[in-house]
């Protein structure tokens, strides 16, 4: 086998495969920008950042280059068009999986600040709706705020983008004797390198 071809190709294959991937990642991720708003009228919108479904579609689209990239090198060892190894075929539908899954939690998941009300919506959870005045208790763990009414708890995570638009609503919205001490922790988690 002349493993000087083997190499240009090899590289040729991963290079072309590379380019494909992120320019389809590239528009996607564009088209999520410009139709995620932050604010409408009153409400509030914090999301998990755009990053993690970027990182969704860049699985998605490898899912072609993996297959195609198999049955190219099969094609040149062997002479003979065939389909890809099972195996990939089984990588490659987990990478599907997994980058779908991670879009579509990433795109779904949202914490909606109203001014008398906050919202946790996704599609992998229960759809909830606390007023602030129900708040009884606000803790800080594991890189989250959780807060209590007596029927539900809302979990915010520190991951959202507009964070710190949270972090205000619920000083402004809730008693200081019910947030202190998670605020307290927070900023020890702040401080963690």
């Amino acid at each position: 086998m002349n493993t000087e071809w083997f190499t240009k190709e090899a590289i040729l294959v991963l290079l072309l495969g590379s380019v494909f991937a992120f320019s389809l990642t590239y528009t996607f991720e564009y088209f999520i920008k410009h139709t995620d708003e932050l604010q409408k009228n009153t409400k509030r919108y914090l999301r998990l950042p755009v990053f993690y479904r970027f990182a969704g579609f860049f699985l998605i689209s490898l899912v072609p280059v993996v297959l195609f990239g198999d049955t190219y090198f099969a094609f040149h060892k062997n002479q003979v068009l065939s389909l890809p190894d099972p195996i990939l075929c089984l990588v490659s539908f987990l990478l599907f999986l997994v980058g779908a899954l991670l879009i579509l939690y990433c795109k779904n998941y949202k914490i909606v600040l109203e001014q008398d009300a906050i919202l946790s919506n996704g599609v992998f959870r229960k759809n909830k709706r606390m007023l602030w005045k129900d708040i009884e208790s606000v803790r800080f763990e594991r890189s989250a705020f959780f807060l209590k009414d007596s029927k539900d708890q809302i979990e915010v995570v520190t991951l959202l983008s507009g964070f710190e638009v949270f972090v205000s609503a619920l000083e402004e919205s809730v008693a200081s004797d019910l947030y202190k001490e998670a605020f307290q922790e927070y900023e020890q988690f702040l401080k963690k390198p």
